[in-house]
């Protein structure tokens, strides 16, 4: 199940290499100089100055001694202490706190019980986070790695190359991060690994928010859970092998408004991504493959969304499942496969969403209380407008490889619908990726 990680990894964009969170060791050598301040586990609190070669011992010294603009850099090694995020950052002069890179620099408190590894909150602010290992286990209360409070405005925060690991996850007792109730976080999340939580990353009633490059595995529930807020790109993550969904879109008491799901590679979950009481938001040139149940599923009376140029592949029951109470969602230009038992999707009501300009392979489907349809003569003739629908062996370039580039003789090449982005040929191609 964890054949695409290479592929993932190799066109990641890179976050250690240079710059800021490169992974060796960098920066000078007087912190009072500079305003860039050491900090490590053989360093004294009391007797040293925060330069390299007499650096702090503690985060919280270093914390304690940052001014807008500075960098604090966590020079190898491990820590077993909590972190709380400085509020004294601007705009203007924003703080970094930074390692040697997850390998190298490590906050590991599976051995105290704690509420959170690191916390923003009451105006943390205008902060960077890179370069960091986190290792903890659910304690006695509800805990995270990361926690972007409720408590005060706690925005303009970039979290970049961290891997984020939990020891005998609960579930809904702790995520990788968890963003709480932030009108305008302008939030960056770029290259972070998370895994063994109950959700890589909960996005709770946040706004304007990017999820980015980022690899969330192996969770007890979802890689992503996006539960209200608007304003929201995931976009290039890799979710794999997370028990329930890749990928969940939600409201709970009111409908979840818009979002972007783009470029995401779902696999080995339970369903590659699901929209679940949501209004207006948009699905485009994902893959989801191998997973359990589905590669898309659409319930809670779901509206508006628009599902367009996604591969949906190889998923156990098959590619889609459309429950009831759906209004005005439209499916356009997707690679749609069947799972075991032959079916490319089970609808369980015959409203609410468009099917046109889709590949499927088989033409093949179940409608409740109706049965199965397995031909396209039939389906065209039970469901109006799919006039443009098209059939046939999809012919990737290599999907027991995780490859879904199309072959020259493809039959999705050119027979999509024009939604108005780049495309060659005569049309654009059907699926996630447009043929180069």
């Amino acid at each position: 199940m964890r054949f695409l990680l290479l592929i993932f990894l190799l066109t990641a964009p890179a976050c250690e290499g240079g710059g800021e969170g490169a992974g060796a060791e960098t920066g000078s050598t007087s912190g009072a100089a500079t305003g860039e301040h050491f900090v490590s586990p053989s360093g004294n609190d009391l007797t040293g100055n925060g330069s390299r070669f007499s650096p702090w011992k503690t985060l919280a010294k270093g914390v304690e001694e940052l001014q807008a603009g500075e960098t604090l850099t966590l020079l190898a090694g491990t820590w077993i202490e909590e972190l709380d995020m400085p509020t004294v950052a601007t705009e203007a002069k924003p703080i970094t706190i930074r390692g040697q890179g997850p390998d190298n620099t490590l906050l590991d408190l599976r051995s105290l019980d704690f509420q959170h590894v690191v916390e923003f909150k009451d105006g943390a602010s205008n902060l960077i986070l890179e370069g960091i290992g986190i290792k903890g286990r659910p304690g006695p209360w509800w805990s995270h790695a990361i926690f972007i409070s409720h408590e005060g405005v706690n925005k303009g925060i970039v979290l970049r190359n961290l891997r984020l690991e939990w020891e005998d996850g609960i579930k809904d007792r702790g995520s990788g991060i968890f963003v709480h109730y932030q009108e305008d976080a302008d939030l960056l999340i770029d290259g972070v690994e998370s895994s063994g939580f109950s959700d890589g990353i909960y996005l709770k009633g946040s706004n304007n928010i990017e999820i980015r490059n980022s690899d969330l595995h192996d969770n007890i529930e979802d890689g992503i859970d996006y539960n209200g807020g608007t304003d929201v790109l995931l976009e290039n993550n890799f979710c794999h092998d997370n028990h329930s969904s890749g990928i969940l879109v939600h409201g709970n008491t009111n409908f979840h408004q818009g979002g972007v799901v783009r470029g995401n590679v779902l696999q080995g979950n339970q369903n590659g991504i699901t929209l679940n009481q949501s209004d207006g938001v948009l699905v485009e040139r994902n893959v989801a493959f191998l997973n359990t149940e589905f590669g898309l599923k659409v319930s809670g009376g779901t509206r508006a969304s628009r599902i367009h140029h996604n591969t949906f592949t190889a998923n156990s029951t098959g590619a889609v499942r459309l429950r009831k109470f759906l209004e005005d969602n439209i499916l356009r230009n997707n690679i749609l496969t069947g799972g075991d038992q032959g079916l490319s999707a089970r609808i369980e009501e015959e409203a609410g969403f468009d099917f046109d300009f889709n590949l499927w392979d088989p033409p093949a489907l179940s409608i409740e209380n109706v049965g199965r349809l397995e031909d396209l003569a039939t389906i065209q003739g039970r469901f109006q407008g799919m006039v443009h629908a098209k059939t046939g062996n999809p012919l990737f370039r290599d999907s027991q490889g995780g490859d879904f580039i199309l072959l020259d003789s493809s039959p999705a090449l050119d027979v999509g619908e024009n939604l108005g982005g780049p495309f060659d040929g005569s049309g654009p191609d059907c699926g996630a990726h447009e043929k180069p």
